[in-house]
């Protein structure tokens, strides 16, 4: 049979013009997927900030008050450091009892920085049974999936969460309560005369107690709580959830100054909370759907009443450490110990994202010959890079405890590169393992390094990462869009001290940990 090559050629063309416009759109629809993954809003469904926030919380660094006195003509010094003191604490031992201490304690007020408050106990889980328009009329909710809460008098008879109870404790002694928290737009809302824990403690006694949804930035981080105007102040990286206080390494210290003029209450951590405040959306709650008597029980008028009394104790029977399946595995328990600040100690404290940045690397840079780090993970390159350089041209030994797992995807993905490239790029100086596997995350975040012959010891509220340590000082919202950068609100706190007091206690659980810590490996899921 005869073939046409006129013909023949022509197929061949076409058959190419075929491939080249499937590959061209190929491509071109690569490039569509490319650009929309880099100029979509992303979901970050927690990111409610609405005005530009810009910088204006200086640093601020406070001494022990002294006192002069006189022997003849020549005036000395009388240290008087109990004025400023420290108090450390750890999870899963003794944060569940610090918290209820803190409240309990208050006389006036109480200001709360935590960013998230639920229930421990559910009774029925999001998405179950039949919802009513009354999740929409009470909330401005469409999504009937997000259905969710308690009775009332089921959340007074099983919930487990003591520091619920003590908060209303707080209110009925008249002490007035201001929580400020995240708003998560995925997060289930009461209905159907069922309540969340924000709606609980909004309807109880409006009055004394109050919820807000932060604002100021993209995301509240702080773990923060003060008491009678600045009397104490826990500064941790404790949340309020079963298992950051239960099951979690954690780290935290609790802060008392006195009544003098300069303190850090005042000059730093109060005014962030008072500006956040001002800014902050108030939760609310309708009560059309909630039954008279169940009501009743909100307002603490009926069984409330009996069950409010029975905090005190709770934390002592349920704070066990739940998490070793192996009974001959327990964390490493220090002693909580309040320590006055010696002569020539200060503190220092800063929040994030106010030249926090600047604060942490100029921390990390004075380091004169070793630094020990006890983190949850590390995700910023530029802190990365300080290491390896600390390590290599200075000669400082760098010693890294991190969490063995990370909740976040993202997260996890990214402290894999950064913490792997620290530890080959950082030679003999740079020494990482893997903190225990008995805790569910190693969550805390804590440095101490020796300077000049002091000890200093930062503690955080935030992770080492661009979002809790955000270059720049103006931050404008852009709800989750990709080329914005996220600015957390963050609690920091530096401690310089000679006698490295408190730095020994970090230390000891440093140590303590690294007994049954393992060789680095890249963080997995839990």
């Amino acid at each position: 049979m005869m073939v046409n090559a006129s013909s023949s050629s022509s197929s061949v063309v076409f058959s190419q013009t075929i491939a080249e416009g499937q590959a061209r759109r190929k491509w071109w629809w690569w490039f569509l997927a490319f650009a929309r993954f880099f100029t979509q809003k992303r979901n970050f469904d927690f990111d409610h900030q609405v005005t530009p926030y810009v910088s204006t919380i200086a640093p601020h660094e406070v001494f022990p008050s002294v006192e002069l006195i006189f022997k003849g003509s020549h005036p000395g010094v009388l240290n008087k450091g109990a004025q400023i003191s420290a108090q450390p604490f750890f999870s899963p031992e003794n944060s569940e009892r610090v918290a209820l201490e803190m409240i309990e304690d208050a006389e006036e007020t109480l200001d709360i920085f935590t960013p998230g408050v639920k229930f421990w106990s559910y009774e029925r889980r999001r998405g179950d049974a039949t919802t009513t328009e009354n999740a929409t009329k009470n909330n401005n909710n469409n999504n009937n999936n997000n259905c969710g809460g308690v009775l009332p008098s089921r959340a007074m008879a099983k919930e487990s969460f003591p520091v619920f109870f003590a908060l209303l404790n707080a209110a009925k002694r008249n002490v007035t309560v201001r929580v400020l928290t995240n708003k998560y737009d995925d997060e289930e809302v009461g209905c159907d005369g069922r309540v969340t824990m924000k709606d609980f403690l909004s309807l109880a006694n409006p009055e004394k107690m109050e919820v807000r949804y932060y604002r100021s930035t993209s995301f509240m981080h702080a773990k923060y709580i003060a008491r009678d105007g600045g009397k104490a102040m826990s500064i941790s990286s404790v949340n309020w959830s079963r298992e950051s206080m239960r099951e979690n390494r954690e780290a935290g210290i609790i802060l008392r100054e006195g009544d003098g003029p300069d303190r850090l209450f005042d000059r730093v951590s109060n005014r962030a909370f008072e500006y956040d405040w001002k800014r902050a959306q108030k939760h609310a709650r309708g009560v059309e759907d909630i039954a008279k008597e169940e009501m009743a029980i909100i307002k603490g008028s009926a069984v409330g009443d009996a069950k409010l009394a029975k905090t005190k104790g709770m934390a002592n029977k349920n704070a066990k450490n739940t998490i070793a399946n192996d009974d001959s595995v327990k964390p490493f328990v220090t002693k909580m110990e309040k320590i006055p600040l010696g002569e020539g100690s200060s503190v220092e404290m800063f929040v994030s994202p106010d030249f926090s940045r600047d604060s942490l690397l100029r921390f990390l840079r004075s380091a004169e010959n070793v630094v020990y780090i006890y983190t949850y993970q590390i995700t910023d390159d530029e802190i990365a890079d300080t290491l390896v350089d600390l390590a290599m041209r200075n000669d400082v030994k760098v010693f890294l405890m991190l969490s063995p797992r990370i909740y976040a995807d993202w997260d996890r993905k990214k402290a894999s590169q950064v913490q792997t490239r620290l530890s080959k790029a950082g030679g003999k100086n740079i020494i990482i393992h893997s903190a225990p596997k008995h805790f569910r995350y190693s969550h805390l975040k804590f440095i101490v390094k020796d300077r000049k012959s002091t000890f200093e010891t930062l503690l955080m509220t935030g992770n080492l990462s661009p979002s809790d340590l955000p270059e720049g000082n103006i931050f404008k919202p852009c709800h989750g869009m990709s080329s914005c950068s996220r600015a957390n609100r963050d609690i920091n706190v530096i401690f310089r001290e000679k006698d490295g007091a408190i730095a020994s206690k970090f230390l000891e659980v440093f140590e303590g940990d690294l007994k049954m810590a393992t060789e680095y490996s890249n963080p997995t899921k839990y």
